[in-house]
């Protein structure tokens, strides 16, 4: 078995007391049948709660106001104090180191949803490189498994980590080169031309970021809208789709964009001019020159999370739109709350917008699965639209 995993990977640590927020809330937890079993042999005052406390049917924690009902006033975990580390679940053992299983690979991740996680993801300066390795392991097969698809996905997340990691190209031209192959790459799989693939990509790299290459984008963007309508337009569908996991997300959301645009609530009534998008957008940059490069970071890591996955259901071309709308609209948060704050804004709103923002996505099946259907089959996401945001 070859493991992956990014090269801050082993930088994480809990800290536990002292986290600005908690994992154990928010989600359900669920056991696995080891922990289960460890469970039921508890001796002692804490068998009883154990017992109450467990919803065996569903395995998993009970909640009680969305917490874990072992999570503490502390925000400290129960199970841990009173019974020791070794009694708790994979799920909590492992949060949030992330797992993607590929047949005959297994890529670890750090989830961005920990606060501890986004800092060490965000704060990072250098390039984000990763680790491969040979571990002994039992051979795993998975059933009707395109081991060739699943080569030239890797392939071509190789060639999309160069893209985006290139620092000499601005990123905006490193955006739409991304979307411009994903776009390609999906057609020649849709057409079953999975033999093109070096050929498409050879085009890309030769076309570099030049004149001719730009030109031809400019040919196929949505000229007719703006990149802030489009965008309000783009939370506007995502919102109502989403389960929500955490009381006061859609309250979030309205207080931290309202000040940028009214894409969840009323309009603005201000009869003062307002400064327009684009000079918010150029002001932000200047105040907070990190977005340079934590864009990048953020890229890299969906792009790495879930570009892969795409051997599963095929959806090239949505995983890396999800890949730039993500980060685009952590973006417009990040902007919102500058506004909302007087016009400040540092490393800690910017975990926090990452981490609320992960939690709420990728803790959730249902939410992951809602917003790559809109990507894939939402006209307001096509090629022309994704384009013109960037």
């Amino acid at each position: 078995m070859q493991i992956t995993r990014p090269d801050y990977y082993k930088e994480f640590s809990c800290i536990a007391g002292v986290c600005p927020d908690t994992c154990c809330a928010g989600w359900q937890i669920v056991i696995d049948e080891k922990s289960l079993k460890k469970y039921k042999h508890v001796k002692g005052a804490f068998r009883n709660r154990l017992h109450n406390d467990i919803n065996w049917k569903e395995q998993v924690f009970r909640q009680y106001n969305k917490r874990c009902a072992f999570l503490n006033d502390e925000n400290l975990c129960d199970i841990y104090s009173e019974v020791g580390k070794r009694m708790l679940c994979d799920t909590c053992r492992k949060y949030p180191r992330h797992i993607e299983e590929f047949e005959g690979l297994r890529e670890y991740s750090l989830s961005l949803s920990c606060p501890e996680a986004a800092r060490i993801i965000l704060q990072r300066k250098e390039k984000t490189g990763f680790q491969s390795a040979e571990v002994p392991s039992e051979e795993e097969t998975y059933d009707d498994f395109d081991y060739l698809l699943f080569t030239a996905l890797e392939d071509t997340r190789d060639y999309f980590l160069e893209i985006i990691q290139n620092r000499q190209i601005p990123m905006r031209l490193r955006i739409w080169k991304l979307l411009a192959a994903a776009s390609d790459f999906q057609l020649c799989l849709d057409k079953n031309e999975l033999f093109k693939w070096e050929e498409i990509r050879g085009r890309h790299q030769a076309s570099g970021f030049g004149e001719a290459f730009t030109s031809k984008v400019q040919t196929h963007m949505n000229k007719n809208d703006a990149p802030e309508e489009l965008l309000k337009q783009m939370w506007q569908v995502i919102v109502p789709k989403m389960e929500v996991l955490r009381p006061g997300w859609h309250e979030f959301l309205d207080e931290n964009l309202r000040s940028l645009y009214s894409c969840v609530s009323g309009t603005d009534t201000s009869e003062k001019p307002q400064p327009s998008y684009s000079e918010h957008q150029t002001d932000f940059n200047k105040a907070y020159p990190d977005w340079n490069i934590q864009e990048e970071q953020l890229l890299v890591y969906w792009i790495y999370t879930y570009f892969c996955g795409a051997v599963y259901d095929g959806e090239i071309f949505s995983k890396v739109k999800m890949a730039v709308v993500c980060t685009l609209l952590i973006h417009e948060l990040d902007m919102g709350t500058y506004l909302k704050n007087g016009r400040i804004f540092c490393l800690e709103d910017q975990i926090s917008i990452c981490y609320r923002f992960s939690r709420e996505l990728e803790h959730s099946d249902l939410n992951l699965n809602a917003l790559e259907d809109l990507l894939a089959q939402d006209k307001l996401f096509s090629l022309e639209n994704m384009l013109r945001i960037c």
